[in-house]
């Protein structure tokens, strides 16, 4: 334990000593790889495809803040999506306007979600990103999760019905009707954003609780209510979940975000410290826990010579 101990503290140390410079690293792999899965699966503009505007695109991203990377990101979906059909364009358009509004009007932080969210359902790790957000965002994270849910399925709706959105002898209001049934008529989004939600909320409220270890209490319960929620709302709503997988990924997805929690700092719940200190009006009683935390070993240096030095006459 004393070894796993350590090398927590080694490697945030490390990442505190060099965050000036892996931030900007982290973003820039960030924006490449939202860029590149755009390309990927909505790649209609081909000006948007060269491989040096992903790389400028990333590199001015990885200087903004996440509000500034989630602009670029909707602004490059924009144009890919009006290469396709440009109602569907205008459609999404009004949503990312709404999802805006929403956003920043509760919540002006945790644009990142917004893009992770997408991310992490093509990389098929969606189930991780809730019980990290709860764990590490605020209550109102649910808002930026919802959108990203939202984001994803109408990229993915865009895809499946490309062919008949870029057929130009359909009609204007034919293309509209389409085009808002793909961000509306999905269940299985409308599903997913409920149990995201449900789920963030759960891990944030626990969390706050006055209980030993809550931490990991609080991603364990998240992530099966989480499943939970998929399986019996897939059932009412008549989708179909396959079980085992759904099982498998929301319980990787607990353990991967139990080993999140434990890296951020690990607290020796044996030892609490019960603080009292009053003021004019209240009496404060505190419970303190302290962190885990292995100290540093003294090095000793001895010096070893092969030659031994004569001694001195005797007088």
């Amino acid at each position: 334990m004393g070894t796993i101990l350590d090398i927590q503290q080694r490697v945030r140390g490390w990442f505190v000593n060099y965050e000036p410079y892996l931030l900007p690293l982290l973003k820039f792999l960030l924006m490449m790889g939202v860029l590149l899965t755009m390309n990927w699966h909505l790649g209609y503009r081909l000006e948007l495809m060269r491989w040096i505007l992903v790389i400028l695109a990333s590199l001015v991203c990885s200087l903004l803040p996440f509000g500034g990377m989630t602009a670029v990101a909707a602004l490059y979906l924009l144009g890919h999506v009006s290469a396709m059909s440009w109602e569907a364009a205008a459609v999404l358009a009004g949503l990312m306007f709404i999802a805006v509004l929403l956003h920043y009007l509760f919540l002006p932080g945790g644009s990142a979600l917004i893009v992770l969210v997408p991310l992490a359902f093509y990389l098929r790790v969606p189930y991780l990103i809730p019980l990290l957000a709860g764990l590490l965002g605020n209550g109102l994270s649910f808002i930026p999760l919802g959108i990203g849910v939202v984001i994803y399925y109408t990229m993915l709706g865009l895809e499946r019905n490309a062919m008949t959105l870029m057929d130009t002898t359909r009609s204007i209001p034919d293309q509209f009707i389409l085009s808002l049934n793909i961000l509306t008529g999905n269940r299985t989004m409308v599903l997913l954003v409920i149990a995201f939600c449900l789920a963030a909320l759960a891990v944030y409220v626990l969390n706050r609780l006055p209980v030993d270890y809550i931490e990991y209490v609080s991603v364990t319960v998240g992530g099966l209510l989480l499943m939970l929620v998929l399986l019996l709302g897939g059932q009412i709503m008549s989708l179909s979940f396959p079980t085992v997988p759904l099982v498998v990924h929301c319980l990787l997805s607990i353990l991967a975000a139990l080993v999140v929690s434990f890296c951020l700092g690990s607290f020796d719940y044996s030892r609490p410290e019960f603080l009292k200190y009053e003021d004019d009006e209240y009496r404060y009683y505190v419970k303190a826990i302290p962190r885990m935390v292995v100290s540093k070993s003294e090095r000793k240096v001895q010096e070893i010579s092969g030659h031994r030095k004569p001694e001195e006459p005797k007088k």
